[in-house]
């Protein structure tokens, strides 16, 4: 086989190479955080006394002027009355049906990591 032959076959490998690295380091990028969580702040539990209060009260960082509740349901996410407010968190979350909130909107928890 001719050297003159094999150069441009190896010229397509690399710029195969070279493309399909730059893809997969763009798609890297496109994640919100490198664990799929969002950051978030628990500001504390709504002590108001209305009918559609109460909850712990949730601020998304990348929606800093809306304010969510949160029923929490799963006791092992450790977020306590007792506990120091605001805290940051981590957290995988989904939007529920806009009942009766006296918030931005009602969202449900799925993960939870606190930010020491």
């Amino acid at each position: 086989m001719n050297l003159m032959n094999t150069l441009p076959i190896v010229k397509k490998i690399n710029k195969f190479l070279f493309l399909v690295f730059i893809l997969s380091c763009v798609m890297y990028s496109c994640t919100k955080t490198e664990d799929g969580l969002t950051e978030a702040t628990i500001i504390g539990y709504d002590l108001r006394l209305c009918a559609c209060c109460g909850g712990v009260m949730v601020k998304l960082n990348e929606k800093q002027n809306d304010v969510y509740q949160w029923q929490q349901r799963i006791e092992s996410f450790g977020v306590k009355p007792t506990d120091s407010f605001p805290q940051k968190v981590k957290i995988k979350y989904h939007f529920l049906v806009n009942t009766c909130v006296a918030s931005a909107g009602e969202i449900e928890i799925t993960e939870l990591v606190k930010i020491k």
